[in-house]
């Protein structure tokens, strides 16, 4: 067995990366991360070189959600389920490994709306029921831990009276939203 070259130590280690999508099925509509470890650009020099990218051993996700404005936070950290391909039985797990494609194998929930309430709902953990959000603007902190190097991100999302209300908007826009202001992240294809 040979060791690796120096371009492989390099350049192929795990890349995540993480897109905030706005989902919307029939009448549902849901807040969500996908997430993925894409592989290196087909015909690249270093795919010529044989370099390869690397399956991410350990991913866990967490999140917290806070009111823009005031900072108080509702929803505290909780580690979040995530759904992958490899998830038969679609429950989720709190860890999953990633390997390199360039579609997106993996989605973590972060709210989806609750037509009996009118609100949206948080999923809950394994210590904690789902929670609902009355109208307004939210601030969410992901936790992202992948191969145990975390790096943090956070998006804003607001919740309004009705299901196509509930959306992701740029951070400096969540404040005195206005119609036309939003960003609505690529809805995934079917």
């Amino acid at each position: 067995m040979g060791t690796p070259s120096v371009f492989q130590m390099v350049f192929g280690h795990p890349q995540l990366v993480s897109e905030y999508t706005r989902i919307v099925h029939n009448q549902d509509r849901s807040l969500g991360i996908f997430l993925k470890n894409p592989p290196l650009k087909e015909h690249s020099v270093l795919e010529k070189l044989g370099v390869r990218r690397e399956t991410l051993q350990s991913l866990i996700v967490s999140f917290r959600i806070s009111e823009v404005g005031s900072g108080r936070i509702l929803i505290p950290i909780m580690q979040t389920r995530i759904f992958s391909d490899e998830d038969s039985d679609d429950k989720g797990r709190g860890r999953i490994s990633l390997p390199p494609t360039f579609h997106s194998p993996a989605s973590v929930m972060i709210a989806m709306w609750d037509d009996k309430n009118k609100k949206a709902m948080i999923p809950g953990d394994r210590i904690r029921q789902p929670a609902l959000l009355s109208v307004g603007n939210y601030r969410v902190d992901v936790l992202l831990i992948p191969d145990g190097k975390p790096r943090k991100e956070y998006m804003h999302f607001i919740v309004g009276n009705t299901a196509d209300e509930l959306m992701w908007v740029l951070p400096n826009q969540s404040k005195g939203h206005k119609e036309g202001s939003q960003r609505v992240y690529p809805e995934p294809s079917a």
